[in-house]
């Protein structure tokens, strides 16, 4: 006997529908999606509306939120494949860290399926794309998805709490995933920004990147913009990223002061020469 009363806002009908709470009709039959037991429709001045399943039932609160979560990410998928639907996907920006909303069209996604093994490793639900790639989509209640199967995947995943898909299945609030480097409207178009700045000084693309990303392998430095303290002009400034520094774009010098006599690489102003700092250089 579980003595937990479990309520959720989600239920089937006698058709095998799933209905929200919202468009539930008092009278009418519904069940769990995960147990199949009758649910009572409640509703009340004080309380908010809810499936409530018997004091007695048998199904346990972690599994079916865990499995609602799961079934109606099916249906969100579905859905999006019939071009009912859209749904938004919320993620960390890889930039500024602050939240990078996208929009997955509908049509994007063509099927999904519970319980699928992937490189010995089985996935809540997979969702294949309409160009047949396919998306692993873990669900967090209590315990976060294994740390090893996040490494070892090989194909792209999100993990999603079951709370907020249970609110709101449409909405995709990532709680961690990997998948190509997202970045907000806000940091594409300071990256562009930099990019035409170092574009106008004829600093080669090749020795730098807008992009801050650790141990990037291809590209030297990092950039960015500043304002010179003393000809208060926007300048590009490079961080050392990777690889040998003496690769580096001609506004990075190196310089000897009296207290350096042996001197050091800085960034320099690209319109007065100023002497910007060391400290861009070795982020």
């Amino acid at each position: 006997m579980n003595d937990t009363v479990i309520k959720i806002p989600w239920a089937k009908s006698v058709d095998e529908k799933l209905i929200h709470i919202h468009d539930a009709v008092k009278g009418q039959k519904y069940y769990c999606p995960c147990c199949n037991e009758q649910l009572t429709f409640k509703e009340g001045k004080i309380k908010k509306r809810h499936f409530s399943h018997r004091s007695d039932t048998q199904c346990d609160p972690e599994s079916v939120y865990h499995k609602l979560a799961k079934i109606l990410i099916c249906y969100a998928v579905y859905e999006n494949s019939r071009g009912n639907r859209k749904i938004t996907l919320i993620s960390k920006c890889f930039g500024c860290h602050g939240e990078n909303i996208k929009t997955i069209p509908p049509h994007f996604f063509s099927s999904s399926h519970e319980e699928v093994s992937i490189d010995n490793y089985r996935c809540d639900v997979v969702a294949d794309t309409q160009n047949s790639r396919k998306i692993a989509i873990e669900i967090y209640h209590t315990h976060e998805t294994d740390e090893n199967k996040k490494e070892k995947l090989s194909i792209p995943w999100i993990e999603l709490k079951s709370e907020t898909v249970i609110e709101n299945p449409f909405l995709w609030r990532c709680h961690d995933f990997r998948f190509r480097l997202g970045f907000c409207k806000d940091c594409i178009n300071h990256f562009m920004d930099v990019i035409r700045l170092c574009d106008k000084h004829k600093i080669d693309r090749n020795l730098y990147t807008p992009l801050n990303i650790p141990n990037d392998k291809k590209h030297n430095y990092i950039a960015d913009i500043i304002t010179c303290y003393r000809c208060k002009k926007n300048t590009p400034v490079f961080i050392h990223n990777n690889g040998p520094t003496d690769k580096a774009p001609h506004t990075i010098c190196f310089v000897r002061t009296p207290k350096v006599k042996k001197g050091y690489l800085s960034n320099t102003c690209v319109h007065c020469e100023a002497i910007i700092g060391i400290r861009y250089i070795n982020w």
